[in-house]
């Protein structure tokens, strides 16, 4: 039982004795020739404190309650405090710590309480992850979805481009007909003539017939078990022109194929490829969101498109739980977002229930930040993050910064000398506008680490001494979940024990009070000791001067 409830057990028995100490008869009840009688409440208090002090004095049986309840109150924030400070103890001084604004460690609750909500609401959170090339391949995104997804419920790969231009290493993705890529973070010759990109800073225009499938890679299932098994299907497509659409899809089929010699049937699986009923329509002010919510699950299925429209994002998923989209932006420093249309990308965020923003970049900075330009680098940055806090305020922001880097100086492998004042302009950044941040350079170990991940074998970073390999990318995923999960088990351990923002103060308080009695507790006889030690220390050096006086004096 839990020392709330005790308490409550407690005061619940001394209620019922008060009351029948009221309501008994004060010269008790006669049964024949005997007389039953109830002692009144005050008279056990006399005789408790009677017996444990030896004065009859009346006491106050309010007041004695009161006592217990604070008794019993410091032996449960007794038992509070070293849970807590295992916790705290990791959020100021650990080295994959996050920093979070006003180093307030329960800034993750509203993130938290939308996932454990997921599922009761039969609702999918959206994880958007933004990133530079370290994101390609769907490198880190697939380690911390897989492990979201497992803890949380979910499935499937998320939003993904129409066109993807660099393969992924958990999903199949192509494409063939008639489309046409258009992206913000490239050359200005793949741009549009207009700011309509959607979520992924990047469309494809249709214009005639189109085909884009994706399914799960079966080499990586051992890896990455709930990639596959989508519920849900996707598209986020312009109110301009006109769309057609149909989904076809992978549904497994059982057949019936003879009798087991138990007489139970014997039953032989097969794929079979069928086409979906057709998906809802949700029209809002700037974006049609096609939706199919399949009668079971599927890992592999192609859209067929006709006619003309701008396309923002397919996106495959499990019936609940969570998604952590991959967006990478090859040799992009994540300056675009406030050339977005923000009315299109806050409904895009909307239709996708995006409720944190993972913000990953800095690497691109780094070779050329020094201090002339370091301000202009964090008023750009400052409006990447209040762009998208525009387009969605109730998603909460997550910077994650540069990894180490090195590159060749005199010869040597050095770490890049622009770095430092980079990851501290990112995080003033970060937490001045509301957001945490996650420092990777601090997290590998500090300057020279990624030449040590280079050299480990096997290697967790390319040879370029910037890049993760896949391996060093998923350990980097883990860290950062494991970091995750630390103040996902302090939210969940907060809530089981009903400890409010009040109550936590309240324990702090109590811990403050234990350390100082402490303190003054702390026997004065080594405060003692120190001057003698002194005056011994003191005594051997004259005794030294001493002799060397003396041996001077010989020569």
């Amino acid at each position: 039982m839990s020392p709330l409830k005790t308490l409550i057990s407690i005061i619940s028995l001394f209620v019922v004795l008060a009351l029948i100490a009221v309501v008994y008869p004060e010269g008790g009840i006669h049964v024949g020739d005997k007389t039953f009688r109830y002692p009144k409440l005050t008279d056990i208090f006399v005789k408790a404190q009677a017996d444990s002090t030896g004065d009859s004095a009346a006491v106050d049986p309010e007041e004695a309650i009161r006592e217990m309840m604070e008794a019993t109150q410091r032996k449960e924030f007794a038992a509070f405090t070293d849970s807590l400070k295992f916790y705290e103890d990791f959020f100021k001084k650990g080295k994959t710590r996050f920093d979070l604004p006003n180093n307030d460690p329960t800034w993750f609750d509203r993130f938290f309480l939308h996932l454990q909500l997921a599922e009761l609401d039969s609702n999918v959170v959206h994880i958007v992850h933004y990133g530079d090339s370290q994101l390609e391949e769907d490198r880190i995104s697939a380690t911390i979805r897989e492990d979201l997804q497992e803890e949380f419920g979910g499935a499937g790969p998320g939003m993904m481009p129409p066109i993807m231009a660099v393969p992924s290493q958990t999903t199949s993705h192509w494409n063939d007909g008639d489309l046409k890529r258009y992206i913000l973070f490239g050359p200005k010759d793949e741009e549009a003539d207009h700011n309509r990109y959607g979520p992924l800073a990047q469309f494809a225009d249709l214009e005639g017939n189109a085909v884009i499938g994706f399914k799960k890679r079966n080499e990586r299932k051992k890896s990455f078990a709930h990639v596959g098994g989508y519920s849900v299907i996707k598209v986020l497509a312009g109110k301009r022109g006109n769309l057609k659409l149909k989904l076809n899809y992978d549904r497994t089929i059982i057949d019936t194929v003879g009798v087991n010699e138990d007489s139970t049937a014997k039953t032989k699986r097969r794929l079979k490829t069928v086409e979906a009923a057709a998906p809802e329509i949700t029209k809002m002010k700037r974006l049609n969101v096609y939706t199919w919510k399949l009668p079971d699950t599927t890992s592999s299925a192609k859209i067929y498109l006709s006619g003309n429209a701008e396309i923002y994002a397919v996106s495959a998923d499990g019936a609940y739980g969570v998604a952590v989209d991959n967006i990478a932006m090859r040799g992009s420093s994540g300056t675009i977002f406030h050339r977005i249309d923000s009315e299109l990308l806050a409904e895009s965020y909307s239709a996708m229930n995006a409720r944190l923003i993972i913000m990953e970049y800095g690497g691109n900075l780094v070779p050329s930040i020094n201090r002339g330009n370091v301000d202009w680098t964090k008023k750009i940055i400052t409006r990447q993050i209040q762009a998208i806090q525009k387009a969605n305020p109730d998603a909460d922001i997550l910077f994650i910064g540069p990894a180490d880097m090195a590159k060749q100086i005199d010869g040597t492998w050095q770490t890049y000398p622009g770095l430092a004042i980079t990851i501290k302009a990112l995080r003033e950044v970060a937490l001045d506008n509301g957001a945490a941040y996650w420092d990777m350079h601090r997290v590998m170990g500090g300057n020279g680490s990624m030449i040590k991940w280079v050299n480990k074998e096997p290697s967790l970073g390319f040879t370029d001494h910037i890049h993760f390999t896949r391996r060093g990318a998923a350990y980097m995923g883990d860290l950062f979940c494991a970091a995750l999960r630390m103040h996902y088990d302090y939210f969940k351990f907060r809530d089981r024990h009903n400890i409010t923002d009040e109550k936590l103060s309240k324990i702090h308080e109590f811990a403050q009070n234990q350390k100082k009695n402490a303190s003054k507790s702390v026997s004065p006889k080594k405060s003692k000791a120190a001057p003698k030690a002194s005056s011994k220390a003191a005594s051997s050096a004259a005794n030294k001067n001493k002799k060397k006086k003396s041996t001077e004096a010989k020569k």
